[in-house]
Parts: C-alpha cells; structure tokens; sequence
C-alpha cells in the first residue's frame, strides 16, 4: 500500500485530487508540476491568496500584459495598479500611479489611466514615465509567491529535502504569510527587452511569434542557504529559502546583474 505524503505546506495528509503547477500556467508553465505533494487545500488558498494576486498586483502582472501572456482561458490580461487591499500590511502609496496596461490581439499593450492631472502631465510633456511604490502588501506577496515556487522546485527533485526543518519559516511564511514582517527580495535587471519576443513569422495561415516567458534557478550560497532565482521579462528576482535574514553577500552572487535588497525593516509601518 502506498504511503500518503504529508502536504509540503500544511503537513495534512492530502486529499490529492488535482495536480500543482510550479509556476502558474498563465505564465506559460505546462511542464513543472508536482503530484501528490500540495494537497487541495493549500493548492486552493495559494492559489487564490498568493498567485491570483501576484499574478494581477504586483511588477509579475504588468510583464504578464507586456508579453501578452493569456490566462487559462485564452484570454489576454489586463491589469490595474490601484490595490485596494485591506489589511495590517499597507498595500496602497499615494505615490503610485493610478493606471493600468491591457494587451490586445494585434499584439499591442495600451495604458489606461484614471487620473485627469496625469494625462495633463502627459500632454505637458512634464511626464514619460510612471510609478509603482513597492509597499509591504507587495513584496509579502511577491515574496510568498517567489517562496512557493521555489519550495516546489525543490520538492520536485528532492522531496524530503523540501519537508526538512531548515524551510520550515519559509514554508510557515509562503502559507499564512507574517503581519509585522516580510522576506527580502533581491531584485535586478537582466537580459535585452528588444529580445523577450522573436518576430512574426507567417506559418501557413497562422501567425507565429516565440515569447521567452521567464526562467528561473535554485543554487547553494557560501553560506549553504538555498537560493532561488526567478527571471520575468527583464526583472531578475532572488530570494533565500533558508534564511530571512538580510545578506549582503547575496548582491554580488549573479554575474554582470547589480541587485538590491527590496526591503522594509520589520514592523516599520504599524502605527504607534
């Protein structure tokens, strides 16, 4: 008889009825996927409280409308980024620009704002770029999400490795997430924008195009803290699946890539 696993989040012994995409299908995964390690109950709630959310709120959402990546359903994306959030976690900034982007068929993005004073900058020539303040609420989910996938991976080829103790705050923190603190992310640009799309090519009586989607790695640090790296568009995101703790180690650990530690000290937006 075959032993039930233990769920990689929750620890519950399943049930198991659908199978768990690493990273979402949405951003073009139909290959990484784990049986039989996340129960329903946590692929239901992650879903829902981490990826929907990353994968509508946060820099993840706008390559999505960039790339013009559809959803399960076919469809094209398009996302605003005014969050409305409620919370302990601060998830607005007055800062942030209100707008959204939407992809279209022809393979274009367009910009849609919501505030008259920006258009007015806009045609003032006083404005040619937009903001997006990275608040608390974005980097804990952004860094859930980025903790998932990489537990994951892990479990992927090294399941007992994935259940030992030295995840255990990563995966505490990628299932209900902390009120008074979050993970570090390091974040970079890497790679050519110009060459995320191939040209259109004619196919017989369709049109091809090939979109580099993302890529990701897992490595060791000198400090043997597991490390995982997620590559979307051109935004290079790290993450220790070990170790919350700051690193500055970890700035100088990708070459020809300069990071930064995307942060906010613990509790430093409570009210007192």
């Amino acid at each position: 008889m075959e032993k039930i696993r233990e769920c990689l989040f929750c620890g519950n012994e399943g049930p198991y009825n659908t199978i768990e995409h690493i990273v979402p299908e949405s951003l073009g995964n139909d290959e990484d996927y784990l049986t039989k390690m996340v129960c329903d109950n946590c692929q239901n709630y992650l879903g829902r409280e981490v990826e929907k959310l990353a994968l509508e709120k946060t820099p993840i959402a706008i390559w999505r409308v960039l790339l013009g990546l559809k959803n399960k359903k076919g469809s094209l994306p398009s996302i605003d980024l005014i969050t409305q959030e409620k919370g302990r976690l601060p998830a607005s900034h007055e800062l942030t620009d209100r707008i959204g982007f939407t992809a279209h068929k022809d393979w274009s993005t367009s910009v849609d704002i919501f505030d008259p004073l920006i258009i007015q900058s806009i045609k003032n020539k006083e404005k040619n770029s937009f903001n997006l303040i990275l608040t608390p609420w974005h980097l804990s989910i952004m860094g859930r999400f980025l903790g998932k996938m990489g537990l994951e991976y892990i479990a992927m080829n090294n399941f007992d490795l994935a259940q030992s103790a030295s995840f255990d705050e990563m995966r505490n923190f990628v299932r209900d997430g902390f009120v008074n603190k979050i993970w570090p992310i390091y974040w970079g640009k890497s790679g050519d924008l110009k060459k995320l799309k191939s040209p259109i090519n004619k196919v017989e009586n369709f049109l091809e195009q090939e979109i580099h989607c993302y890529s990701y790695s897992i490595g060791i640090s000198k400090k043997d803290e597991y490390i995982f790296a997620f590559l979307m568009g051109t935004d290079l995101m790290l993450i220790n699946l070990t170790n919350r703790q700051l690193n500055a180690e970890l700035l100088d650990c990708v070459e020809g890539v300069d990071l930064t530690c995307v942060w906010y000290p613990d509790g430093s937006w409570e009210k007192n």
